[in-house]
């Protein structure tokens, strides 16, 4: 497979200090400097990674990325999972599992701030499908600010496969849907759980909806239908979190 490219400061910053990945070069634009770019261009030399200067139409060239901070890196293509190596993964974490699945997410910006939120709210991995759904690029590595080279991430072809392969490992797996009678609040996300987004204006496939073993709704007032699926996705994974600090803290004052 062909080297990739990733840019941003912190999507470069984190993937040589995860060191998951091998970053055969560092770009960075001529002449361009500041704190935050010579931290990035300090841990390369100091790991070892060749730093190279270069035109601002030549980057942009290598990343097709406006946004990229006049930064960017060659690194080995990204490695995925399979749903059995995350399920295994879980199993070792010592706590139940917690895992999100996207259903054809075609935004590399909404996949990059899931991935993010995702890492930062305690999220095991996320499944995403090989099919009608972007993958892990650029765009992806830079909106998600680094998370990518973290959180763990199953590329598979059938998501209801996945599905039914968690629900055979006791993990109980809800759709994000908003015609559902029941609400996030209404349910305990302290057990083992995966929970189902759908993609952009489609929602949650017929198939896969109907292999979820609960569908939930969030709450909502005001004129417009429905939450953008990255902030969907927050509010979701923020009240899986909220329940599990509360058991936690209640568990520790129990045993005080």
């Amino acid at each position: 497979m062909a080297n990739e490219i990733i840019c941003g400061i912190n999507s470069v910053y984190e993937v040589i200090r995860a060191g998951r990945r091998k970053v055969f070069a560092v770009y960075v634009v001529e002449g361009k400097r500041g704190p935050h770019l010579d931290k990035v261009i300090e841990l390369a030399n100091g790991s070892g990674i060749k730093v190279k200067e270069i035109s601002k139409p030549k980057i942009l060239d290598l990343t097709h990325v406006e946004t990229n901070q006049g930064i960017a890196a060659e690194v080995e293509p990204f490695k995925y999972l399979t749903i059995e190596e995350l399920v295994n993964l879980t199993k070792k974490a010592g706590r139940p599992a917690f895992i999100v699945i996207l259903d054809q997410v075609n935004d590399p910006h909404n996949l990059g701030a899931l991935i993010r939120t995702a890492h930062l709210l305690g999220a095991d991995g996320i499944v995403i499908p090989k099919d009608n759904a972007v993958a892990v690029g650029p765009t992806v590595a830079k909106s998600a600010s680094g998370a990518v080279e973290y959180l763990p991430i199953v590329r598979e072809t059938n998501l209801t496969n996945c599905i039914n392969i968690l629900k055979n490992n006791n993990i109980w797996v809800v759709g994000a849907e908003g015609e559902a009678k029941k609400t996030i609040y209404e349910y305990d996300f302290t057990t083992p759980t995966a929970i189902v987004l759908g993609g952009e204006g489609k929602g949650l496939r017929r198939l896969v909806k109907e292999n979820c073993d609960d569908l939930l709704t969030i709450p909502m007032q005001g004129k417009i239908d429905s939450f953008n699926v990255s902030v969907a996705g927050a509010i979701f994974m923020s009240e899986v979190m909220r329940q599990r600090l509360g058991k936690n803290r209640a568990t520790s004052l129990k045993n005080t």
